[in-house]
C-alpha cells in the first residue's frame, strides 16, 4: 500500500511522462516536416506554393509515424496559415489524420479551403503561440468540437524553413486516455487529486466538486507538486 505522499508523486511522475511523450511527439513531428519541407520548397517559397496534393503526399509518412508509433497519441497533422503579399485571400492549410476508434487505422480529415477559412484554426490557441518563446506549446484541457468532441489536449511545434515559420506540427491526447492511464494510481490514493494546467483549467480530478476543463479560481499553496505543463494538488 503506497503513503498518501508516494500516490501523490506517482501520479505526477506518469502525469508528467504522457505529457512529455505527447510534447516530445510533436517536437518529432516538427523535425520531421521541417526537414521535409526545406528541401522541397525556400524560405520564399512556403508551403502555400506547393499544390495541395502534392503537399498532402508529402507530409503523410511523418504524420503517420507518429501517430502510428504512440499508442497514447490520437491525432496528428500540420497547419499552416498565411497572408499573400498581394493582399489576396489568405492561405490555409491543415492536413490532419487520426485514429480510428474501430480500428485504430488512419483517418483523414477532409476540409476544403472554403471550410478552413470558416473554422479559422489561427485564432486557436495551440496555433497563435509564438515560437520564439518556446518550441513546444501544450494547450487545453478543451472539447474538440472538429474532430472528437471529447475533452482534448494538443501539443504544437512550429515548423521552420530557414528560420522562417512554414505552420505548425501538432499532435493530440485525449483527456480520456491520460484518465484511464492514471486510474489504477487514483484508486490508490486515499486523498482526493486535482490535476490543472498552468492556467487552472482542471484536467484530471478525482474530486466530485472539480470537474475536467473547469477552472480553479484558489490552489492551496501546501502539497502542491508543480511541473512544467500541469500541477496536482489535494482540495482543502
Amino acid at each position: 500500500m503506497l503513503s498518501d505522499d508516494e500516490c501523490k508523486q506517482q501520479l505526477a511522475d506518469k502525469t508528467d511522462a504522457l505529457l512529455h511523450a505527447v510534447t516530445h511527439s510533436a517536437q518529432q513531428l516538427s523535425k520531421m516536416l521541417s526537414q521535409q519541407l526545406a528541401a522541397h520548397t525556400t524560405d520564399e517559397s512556403l508551403p502555400q506554393k506547393i499544390r495541395e496534393s502534392q503537399l498532402r503526399k508529402l507530409l503523410f509518412p511523418s504524420i503517420e509515424s507518429v501517430l502510428t508509433g504512440s499508442r497514447h497519441c490520437f491525432g496528428a497533422g500540420f497547419a499552416s496559415h498565411h497572408y499573400s503579399t498581394d493582399h489576396q485571400q489568405p492561405y490555409w492549410f491543415l492536413e490532419w489524420w487520426f485514429k480510428n476508434p474501430k480500428n485504430q487505422q488512419a483517418s483523414c480529415l477532409e476540409l476544403d479551403q472554403a471550410t478552413q477559412q470558416r473554422l479559422d484554426f489561427s485564432t486557436f490557441d495551440w496555433f497563435k503561440h509564438r515560437p520564439e518563446e518556446q518550441n513546444v506549446n501544450l494547450h487545453g484541457p478543451y472539447v474538440d468540437y472538429i474532430c472528437t468532441s471529447a475533452y482534448t489536449l494538443t501539443a504544437s511545434s512550429p515548423v521552420m524553413i530557414d528560420g522562417v515559420l512554414a505552420g505548425v506540427a501538432v499532435v493530440d491526447i485525449l483527456v480520456s486516455v491520460v484518465e484511464e492511464e492514471l486510474l489504477s494510481l487514483i484508486r490508490q490514493c486515499r486523498e482526493r487529486v486535482v490535476i490543472i494546467n498552468p492556467e487552472g483549467r482542471v484536467m484530471v480530478s478525482s474530486h466530485p466538486g472539480f470537474r475536467t476543463g473547469a477552472l480553479v479560481a484558489r490552489v492551496p499553496e501546501k502539497e502542491v507538486i508543480s511541473k512544467p505543463f500541469f500541477r496536482l494538488f489535494v482540495p482543502e
